[in-house]
């Protein structure tokens, strides 16, 4: 008995011995839980976990069941750039765990309460924020799963948010309704400024960490003048992600929200370019994306402001559903003018098909201001689109159905009505685009018919342009192709090209095209870099004919280098050039406009119009051209070829070598003209070969006299000349020109070769001889400021002299001359009356000098005709030399006496 009693003291000491130290070891836990060492250690974890400094002021625990950790003042620091420097504060932060599941390991959150927590969020001006580097390591397995309790407290919680380059400070207060079980409920409500506008809303939210959705309810806000009110709603923890916003409001600002980018951050935003034809990628991707989410958006705004422009009555209702962007309704309205409303409506959808866009859009416009509703973009004045647009984008390209656009651009000049249909041509899907328009005050029209609208800027594939363009009666047409054709990166293809004259097209061009008559050229056009290349070109001007090459490079100021030829030129073509008609007689090609340039300068009894030239388009384009014409056909004159090489760079044009087949001779000259001034300034020298007087004769519709003519001309001009039309130009002529025969034989009925009959008359009058024998023949022509005087004219026979004086006024069109002639042999004188011709270069008469005359004032010009010195004579010789007959030296000496 007394063994037992002590065996069970021994046990009941062992018993209390390992009470005692549980207990020993229960306070110790309690006193090291709660130690200071502990609280260290809980901030060094939270520390670690945040990459910010993070100070516990106090910490206990509460023990029982459960179990609560409470953290008193709890602060968490703010990067070293940020002014104060608490991100957060908590005045209390208590955690009630789950014990017992604690004890087996695990952590389960019954209820989070957090009293007066503080909470700054700063943002500066490089988009930076206070938050960026919270947590920048990558989470453990452990960490992504959430602790979320079952009952959260927030009480007095305070949100201030401050960003400096939107100027935005914002203060919210937000709390609990009570105790949030499950899903966390707050109660929202702030006030601040945006952009200097004051700012209040209020709210209710809702989220569930764990289920990973929540809500934004009832929110109700003023900001400035405007009323907001909505709602958005997320779910992602759904099979699909989803997502819905509701927003009315009567104003909103995107520019005083800062939410519309400067020009610096468009140009950063902007996405590379995509890959070549692969235009709708992009898009396509982005939709692609948006497989994954479900969502939707109801927006509606009396007046939405941005960048400077403003929309009102904007509607939108738009939906997200497996990857396919649906418009329910979009519809808009800029501000009205006194011709009314502008607006916007479209719907439809778009979706990703493979990797490629596909769509089905529907839309109105009704005078939209693109300008306007472009104008952040910085895309500058672009004009007004009206019309109906029904497309579709399928595998084959964009359909189009019924589409009818009328576009007006005011500060190109421009405006064009476009119709567009889908049809099918030669078995292949095309685009018929008719319309017309009016550019620069002109009217256009086009009829094409295009490739499928797919692959627009692809840089490799070729795409169909095929159709005709006009622009008043000029027409082109092509067929050919093109490579990005909004972009106009190439053309190729066959180009003909027609209208009355080339130069109706240089204010549509902005290149200095030629006064031609009617033109029609043809040949294979291409283009790329900027440099337009027509090659085998063949055509016709007039009555000419043209054939070559032609190169231009477009550019400040455009380059044009062309290498032509005519098989035949009707040199009355090439009138139009200085300001005057082409024939425009019965089989002659003219112009309508050059056909009243015909019946002006008819009725006006003018030789040089005083239509003024283009100097601007001569200062606007660099030429370089060489040109030749084997065959030149001209009235009264026996051209043979012609042959120039001009340049024109910066309005100054050079023109050297110019040389001109004539009788059997040649006239070479050398061009120089500068229009870089007001008026046009230039000069000319000629130099005249070998011209045969009989090739000049049978031209000139004499063929008698030619068969019995003999002799070759020679001679040399100097001309400078100013003005802006030619009218001016021979208003102001200075210069000289000086002709010579030295040999020959003259029918007398070549008298016509001067005006009307005055040799005829002449010659009549002297000699009862059918031919002559010519010894020599002097004209020097000396003009000064529009005024030629005929200060030599000397012609020599076998059996006469003859003498002459006089001036052309080439401002007034008048000339006053006379011939008079001596005969060498007194035995053959029937007669010596001078003769005058007198009157308008176009129909000059011609009268005997009677007593009458002379007292009425002839002896004037009569007095001026005096004997050519001898000194003429090395000149004279470039008329063909002292080969035939007596020659000029003694023909001139003979007078002399």
């Amino acid at each position: 008995m007394a063994d037992r009693d002590d065996t069970v003291g021994k046990r009941a000491k062992i018993v209390a011995i390992a009470l005692g130290m549980l207990v020993g070891l229960g306070v110790a836990a309690v006193l090291f839980l709660e130690s200071a060492w502990m609280r260290g250690w809980l901030e060094d974890q939270a520390s670690e976990q945040l990459g910010r400094p993070v100070e516990i002021a106090d910490h206990g625990i509460r023990w029982g069941l459960p179990l609560t950790l409470e953290l008193d003042e709890v602060r968490i620091a703010n990067p070293d750039w940020a002014e104060t420097p608490d991100l957060a504060r908590i005045d209390q932060l208590a955690i009630t765990l789950d014990v017992g599941r604690l004890l087996r390991g695990e952590i389960e959150l019954e209820r989070v309460a957090l009293q007066r927590p503080e909470l700054l969020v700063l943002r500066r001006d490089d988009g930076s924020t206070n938050l960026d580097d919270l947590m920048d390591g990558e989470p453990t397995q452990e960490q992504e799963a959430p602790l979320w309790p079952e009952v959260f407290v927030i009480e007095q919680g305070a949100l201030s948010f401050r960003d400096e380059g939107q100027t935005i400070a914002l203060e919210v207060a937000f709390e609990t309704p009570g105790e949030s079980t499950g899903a966390l409920s707050l109660r929202l409500q702030g006030e601040g400024e945006v952009q200097q506008d004051d700012v209040q809303f209020q709210a209710g939210a809702q989220f569930d960490i764990e289920a990973r959705r929540g809500a934004v309810e009832d929110f109700v806000g003023q900001l400035g003048d405007s009323r907001l009110e909505g709602a958005l709603a997320f779910d992602l923890g759904a099979e699909s992600p989803q997502l819905a916003v509701r927003l009315h409001g009567d104003t909103l600002d995107l520019d005083r929200l800062g939410l519309m980018p400067g020009p610096d951050e468009e140009d950063a935003a902007q996405p590379d370019d995509p890959e070549a034809g692969e235009w709708d990628r992009g898009l396509a991707q982005v939709l692609a994306e948006l497989e994954a989410i479900e969502a939707e958006l109801d927006l509606a705004l009396e007046r939405l402001h941005y960048g400077g422009q403003s929309l009102h009555d904007l509607e939108a209702q738009a939906a997200v559903s497996q990857g396919r962007l649906t418009i329910e309704r979009l519809q808009a309205y800029q501000a009205t003018d006194e011709e009314g409303a502008r607006s916007l409506w479209a719907q439809g959808w778009l979706e990703s098909q493979d990797g490629r866009l596909a769509a089905d859009l529907s839309a109105r416009f009704e005078r939209i201001d693109l300008t306007a509703a472009l104008a952040p973009f910085g895309l500058g004045e672009i004009g007004t689109l009206d019309g109906e647009l029904n497309l579709q984008r399928v595998e084959e390209g964009l359909v189009f159905d019924d589409t009818r656009l009328d576009y007006e651009a005011p500060q190109w000049e421009l405006s064009l009505s476009l119709r567009a249909d889908s049809v099918e041509r030669e078995g292949e899907p095309r685009v018929h685009l008719v319309g017309d328009g009016r550019y620069a005050g002109e009217p256009f029209a086009f009829d094409l018919h295009v490739g499928p609208l797919l692959d627009l800027t692809d840089d490799e594939t070729p795409y169909p342009v095929a159709g005709e363009l006009s622009a008043g009666d000029t027409h082109l047409s092509l067929d050919g192709s093109a490579v990005q054709p909004f972009a106009l990166g190439s053309v190729e293809g066959h180009l003909t090209l027609q209208g009355p004259s080339p130069a109706q097209l240089t204010d549509l061009t902005g290149i200095n095209l030629p006064e031609l008559p009617p033109y029609r050229v043809s040949g294979y056009l291409s283009y790329a870099d900027d440099l337009l290349t027509l090659d085998g070109l063949d055509g016709s001007f007039g009555d000419s004919d043209v054939a070559g090459d032609v190169r231009l490079r477009l550019g400040e100021p455009p380059q044009l280098w062309a290498t032509l030829v005519s098989r035949q030129l009707e040199a009355d073509d090439l009138l139009p050039m200085l300001g005057v008609s082409p024939d425009t007689g019965p089989g002659e090609t003219a112009s309508a406009e050059q056909q009243r340039w015909d019946a002006e300068e008819e009725s006006r009894q003018m030789l040089f119009p005083d239509r003024p030239w283009d100097l601007e388009a001569l200062r606007g384009t660099d030429i370089v051209l060489d040109y030749q014409a084997a065959n030149v056909q001209a009235e009264h004159v026996p051209f043979t070829d012609l042959a120039l090489a001009l340049e024109l760079e910066g309005g100054v044009m050079s023109v050297e070598p110019l040389q001109v087949g004539l009788g059997g001779g040649q006239v070479s000259a050398s061009w120089m003209m500068d229009a870089r001034q007001e008026a046009l300034e230039g000069s000319l020298q000629l130099a005249i070969d070998q011209v045969n007087l009989q090739a000049l004769l049978d031209e000139a519709g004499l063929p008698e006299v030619a068969r019995d003519t003999l002799g070759v001309i020679g001679g040399r001009g100097d001309f400078h000349y100013r003005g802006r039309s030619l009218h001016e130009v021979m208003a102001g002529l200075d210069g000289e020109l000086e002709l010579a025969m030295a040999q020959g034989w003259l029918d007398i009925i070549a008298a016509e070769l001067l005006p009307l009959n005055v040799a005829n008359a002449l010659l009549a009058a002297l000699t009862g001889e059918e031919q002559v024998q010519l010894e020599c023949s002097y004209v020097q022509l000396v003009a000064e400021r529009g005024v030629v005087d005929l200060a030599q004219f000397f012609m020599a026979t076998e059996i006469a002299h003859f003498t002459g004086a006089g001036a052309i006024n080439l401002e007034t069109e008048q000339l006053d001359m006379a011939f008079e002639g001596h005969n060498r042999d007194l035995t053959l004188f029937t007669g010596n009356s001078p003769v005058q011709l007198l009157g308008p270069l176009r129909e000059p008469e011609v009268n005997v000098i009677t007593r009458e005359l002379l007292a009425r004032g002839a002896l004037s010009v009569l007095g001026a005709i005096v004997a050519p010195p001898l000194a003429i004579l090395p000149w004279v010789d470039l008329g063909g030399g002292e080969q035939v007959g007596m020659g000029c030296e003694q023909a001139l000496r003979e007078f002399e006496r």
